[in-house]
């Protein structure tokens, strides 16, 4: 499981001339053999919004080394991009960065788990 920065347009519908990206987390599935994102949102403004889903349980709460504020990963997991195939690092058209970092075994399985 490792980060990703990836545009906005190829994981989900956006506006015309949308040209944002998002940081998801990526982690291969084995049983399907393809990958799967989750998709993170910082925690650096108390926003009330986000307060009320950590407490519903829709968002988790993480720390991770390349950031220096909390994120908070949504508990949707994307498993096909906005054409219906498969999620693929190596386009880089639409995934911008691929950090080479991988996430520890430990925070990984919290929050696979979560995320089931």
């Amino acid at each position: 499981m490792r980060l990703a920065k990836i545009k906005n347009k190829y994981m989900y519908e956006t506006k015309p001339g949308d040209k944002g990206t998002h940081t998801y987390l990526v982690f291969f599935d084995r049983k399907k053999k393809r990958y799967n994102a989750a998709q993170l949102t910082h925690l650096y403004i108390k926003d009330n919004k986000r307060f009320v889903q950590v407490n519903k349980g829709l968002i988790k709460v993480e720390k991770f080394k390349e950031f220096d504020v909390p994120s908070g990963v949504k508990k949707h997991v994307y498993e096909n991009n906005i054409y219906g195939g498969n999620i693929n690092l190596k386009d880089r058209k639409n995934v911008r960065k691929v950090y080479s970092r991988y996430l520890s075994k430990k925070q990984s399985s919290r929050i696979k788990k979560f995320l089931k």
